[in-house]
């Protein structure tokens, strides 16, 4: 009989646990539904907050391109009124300025006409044709940011050792 009454007392003990037990089990899945749910939220105001950013940062780029374009035009129209000025003295270089001044407006309709992407997409076919020119330009262009470099440090050390 003794053992009856152990096994009894442990049933009563055990059934306060196993409701306890299902509380925290009902409280753990309500917290993961929530989590859930604020995941889910986030993903949204996020995704929402990229959109906006994507945008923006194409109507800006876009402005920019297009003051760009403008300036290209007025360096083309120059280039025009200085052939048109030396056509009399130098017809080979007034050719030269003209042929410069119309690819410089082709460029200016390219940067008109297309959005970042199709800059992009436009330079990597260039490259693919003439990367010979490509190579040769990004070599010239990183030997003048060495000079600029070179000089701003320069420039700089100067200044700091007149202090």
């Amino acid at each position: 009989m003794p053992q009856s009454k152990t096994k009894s007392t442990k049933n009563k003990s055990e059934q306060p646990d196993q409701k306890s037990s299902k509380r925290i089990d009902q409280a753990v899945g309500k917290t993961k539904k929530k989590g859930k749910k604020v995941v889910s939220q986030a993903k949204e105001e996020t995704s929402k907050l990229i959109n906006e950013t994507k945008q923006e940062t194409s109507r800006m780029a876009k402005q920019q391109l297009q003051g760009v374009a403008h300036q290209i035009d007025g360096i083309a129209c120059a280039l025009v009124k200085t052939a048109d000025n030396i056509e009399d003295d130098q017809t080979w270089i007034a050719d030269g300025a003209r042929h410069t001044a119309q690819a410089l407006e082709k460029v200016s309709g390219s940067l008109r006409e297309n959005d970042i992407g199709g800059l992009v997409r436009n330079f990597e076919d260039y490259a693919r044709q003439q990367p010979a020119v490509v190579l040769g330009g990004a070599a010239i262009a990183g030997f003048f940011l060495v000079k600029f470099l070179k000089s701003s440090s320069d420039h700089t050390e100067e200044s700091d050792s007149s202090n």
